[in-house]
């Protein structure tokens, strides 16, 4: 068996790779997903450029003798940071309208998929494998867990990524010895970023089932009433 067509058997569930949740992607997704993802880069970085700017904010009041020197070279500074936040908010709207969209495309094509894939069960797999409640709840919850998974959280993961190196960067060449003595800090945040991950991941399918199950009682409860009213 390729690797890539591996399964994971997990609590009863197949789990793929992350990526195949890409598979539905036309080429119009990925030419929103590059810009996007370009945009993210450069959201990311614009954290620890703005650091830059405000350094040498604070040295330019500090270094300047008379007022009016003062004045100059402090609206010198300001004016990079109106250049910044514009390029800020330019990338920042690019980023976030290309990953929702790509997003939204590709959870509509990936809810159309499975309803025509439920349509075509025989009717032994309503019975035994699943419910016609389950099957709403299931279109309308996992399509909304993909659509955060392949769109706007992508952009933000690679936005915390450019920040994290462009800070990491940009900390080494400003100041290498302290920045050694901070990375001491990073592997208790990783380890609690890995906890939580796991924890909040295990809440959501557990909220999943209890929807599910929630969504087939109200089917079958609904259904009675009608039933009970025809006889009355």
């Amino acid at each position: 068996m390729r690797k890539e067509e591996q399964e994971e058997e997990k609590d009863g569930r197949r789990v793929v790779a992350y990526w195949k949740l890409f598979s539905y992607a036309d080429p119009l997704d990925y030419g929103l997903m590059g810009v996007g993802s370009i945009c993210a880069v450069g959201n990311g970085v614009c954290m620890p450029v703005m650091t830059i700017f405000f350094g040498q904010l604070v040295d330019s009041i500090g270094k300047s003798v008379t007022t009016a020197t003062a004045v100059h070279d402090v609206t010198q500074v300001s004016l990079k940071f109106l250049y910044l936040a514009v390029a800020s908010a330019v990338v920042s709207f690019l980023q976030v309208a290309s990953w929702m969209v790509t997003g939204e495309r590709q959870a509509a094509r990936i809810r159309s998929l499975y309803l025509k894939t439920i349509l075509r069960q025989d009717i032994s797999y309503f019975d035994d494998v699943i419910t016609g409640g389950e099957v709403i709840g299931r279109m309308s919850g996992d399509t909304i867990l993909i659509r955060d998974a392949i769109g706007e959280k992508v952009g933000s993961f690679i936005q915390q990524v450019a920040a994290f190196t462009g800070g990491f960067v940009v900390a080494l060449v400003r100041g290498w010895l302290l920045t050694f003595v901070l990375l001491s800090s990073i592997p208790p945040l990783v380890i609690s970023g890995a906890i939580l991950h796991k924890v909040v991941g295990s809440f959501a399918s557990r909220g999943q089932a209890t929807y599910s199950t929630a969504a087939t009682i109200a089917e079958q409860t609904i259904g009675s009433i009608r039933t009970v009213g025809n006889i009355w």
